[in-house]
């Protein structure tokens, strides 16, 4: 059996080597043939539209008008996770809260919403820490740390769901 596995390393390895040093020198299949000249104003016509999204798509500034914008929105919402956590009876009302405000998040910003869902998480736990007290009973702060926990990770499961949903329904 040993053998065996020794074997297909040396395939695997040799043909990386091949890979690296010999494919280059192979000759062209037909599908790797020239495009002929009838065909080649349509492949530029390809080639401009896409040059065209990417630069649709250029890299923009971290912070604009539209990402403060949405960090205003992640200090509302995480004030309100918090508060919600510090008066909540369950887990439920947290985790739903938590959700639907990352969704909010990653829907304001598809591309950027994990800065936005990192932010979020920092402000829900210092926010938890800092301006709440601290319950008296063993199970009320096991609750309450399950549900400060839980929000937090539900924050970038629903801020990836937020971004999937908007991109979806921007596509063409």
């Amino acid at each position: 059996m040993r053998e065996n596995g020794i074997s297909y390393c040396y395939s695997f390895f040799g043909y990386i080597f091949y890979l690296l040093n010999y494919a280059d020198l192979r000759s062209k299949s037909g599908k790797e043939e020239p495009t002929p000249d009838f065909a080649q104003p349509d492949l530029q016509k390809a080639q401009e539209i896409d040059n065209d999204q990417s630069k649709s798509k250029t890299k923009q500034s971290l912070f604009d008008k539209r990402f403060i914008a949405s960090t205003l929105l992640v200090l509302a919402t995480s004030s309100i996770i918090v508060y919600v956590i510090e008066d909540a009876e369950g887990i439920h009302l947290p985790y739903l809260v938590a959700v639907f405000s990352a969704i909010s998040i990653g829907f304001a910003e598809p591309y950027r919403g994990w800065t936005l869902a990192i932010l979020q998480c920092v402000l829900i736990y210092l926010g938890y820490q800092f301006f709440t007290t601290s319950p008296e009973g063993n199970a009320l702060k096991e609750l309450h740390n399950f549900s400060l926990y839980g929000s937090m990770i539900l924050t970038f499961a629903g801020s990836f769901l937020g971004a999937f949903m908007k991109r979806a329904l921007t596509m063409k």
